[in-house]
């Protein structure tokens, strides 16, 4: 293994963001509280994607669903599912409006990061660093960057695009565990740190991609 010095700026010519379960379910919950707790997560997520446009940086989205009859839904042999009777990671139905992004920022829903063809797409468009948030931190967030890492990629953690409902373990991922594999960085400096560069842009990177 080789030791490498990583430059805290973002090349947008060579970076995609990846939306990890940032849909309707999540951003836009039914309980007025938790919808006024998540208003600051979806303001976030509306300004780092129209960032990541202007820089003409592919968005792809990885939001988890299931059939409506819910026959692609496994109940593992976790803790979680013995004591609830329930799979441990429930999903929106796929094509449901749950499933989509709040607001004019119009995305197709799709699977979860591994096996599904994402790292295959980075390397056709070339991609070599990530951008990324999502829910949980210390579950979806946290396993896809420790994924990426594996795969050498350079990673950036976007604080506020990332929510979990245990605080403790949420703050800790962003604080100590994610600092490991990845840069943690505001929504301000991922923003000013991205370098637009003069390239040609493939057309297929800037449509949203469901796989």
């Amino acid at each position: 293994m080789t030791a490498r010095a990583t430059p805290d700026r973002i090349d947008a010519a060579r970076a995609a963001l990846i939306v990890y379960d940032a849909c309707r379910r999540a951003l836009t919950p039914a309980d007025p509280a938790r919808r006024a707790a998540m208003r600051p997560v979806l303001d976030a997520w509306i300004a780092l994607i129209g960032a990541c446009r202007a820089r003409a940086m592919p968005i792809i989205d990885t939001t988890p669903v299931s059939r409506a009859d819910g026959a692609d839904v496994v109940l593992l042999p976790t803790d979680l599912s013995v004591q609830t009777g329930v799979p441990s990671l429930t999903n929106c139905v796929e094509g449901t409006p749950e499933a989509g992004f709040p607001g004019r920022s119009r995305r197709n829903p799709t699977t979860t990061c591994y096996g599904t063809g994402v790292a295959e797409l980075l390397r056709v468009l070339r991609r070599t660093a990530l951008v990324i948030g999502g829910g949980a931190t210390n579950r979806g967030v946290e396993t896809s960057v420790r994924e990426a890492f594996s795969m050498d990629l350079d990673t950036v953690v976007v604080r506020e695009c990332c929510w979990g409902g245990d605080a403790a373990a949420h703050a800790y991922s962003l604080d100590t565990s994610l600092k490991m594999y990845a840069r943690v960085r505001t929504l301000e400096q991922a923003s000013g740190h991205a370098r637009v560069r003069r390239a040609p842009v493939d057309l297929g990177a800037r449509r949203r991609v469901s796989f």
